[in-house]
């Protein structure tokens, strides 16, 4: 009896420990970003006006109707994407052009290919690099990612995080895509070359 009221409690608390430890996992994620990645996003809405503005042919840019069209990209949270766009929609102008900002998923974003898009803003992690060097290179948009490693891997606009906060670049990249920065934001980003 002893022990199998031992083995009853044994599976109890092995039960409960793992959904702790589901609950935690849950809880520490919004919109399915780690806590980092939510930092990095949010540090990133405001970081990103200061990188499409810096931007030498932003006027170049505009779409037909003289908007800098900006598209929000998901992989699969479009409310988290959402709130992103509601966020850059309240500056209103970058630039002092007006915004357009779309919300578009990783699948429907071919139907943008034949549209003067100024800027791509990332709000998944883990987008394929092949995507980023699509956007950049065949259609000189500025790709932006706040999330770790996606400068490297092909976006030509990020963070960079150490004992300060900046922007970083991806200066092979910009050049592939015909992007070019003002000097004085490049005194001030971290810059990357492959």
């Amino acid at each position: 009896m002893e022990g199998e009221e031992h083995h009853r409690r044994t599976i109890t608390a092995t039960g409960f420990l793992w959904l702790l430890l589901l609950y935690i996992i849950t809880t520490s994620m919004v919109h399915g970003l780690w806590p980092e990645e939510k930092q990095r996003l949010s540090v990133g809405i405001r970081l990103f006006p200061a990188c499409i503005s810096a931007d030498m042919n932003l006027a170049d840019k505009r779409a037909p109707n003289g908007n800098l069209r900006i598209l929000v990209l998901h992989k699969q949270d479009r409310s988290l994407a959402g709130l992103v766009a509601e966020k850059l929609k309240k500056l209103d102008k970058i630039g002092g052009y007006p915004l357009q900002i779309d919300i578009v998923s990783l699948t429907s974003i071919e139907h943008y290919k034949k549209q003067q898009i100024a800027a791509l803003f990332i709000t998944s992690p883990g987008i394929q690099s092949g995507l980023f060097d699509n956007w950049v290179i065949n259609h000189h948009t500025l790709v932006f990612s706040p999330f770790a490693g996606d400068v490297m891997r092909g976006a030509v606009a990020g963070l960079h995080i150490s004992d300060r906060i900046l922007p970083i670049v991806n200066m092979t990249q910009a050049k592939r895509g015909a992007i070019s920065f003002k000097p004085f934001f490049l005194r001030i980003a971290k810059t990357y070359h492959e």
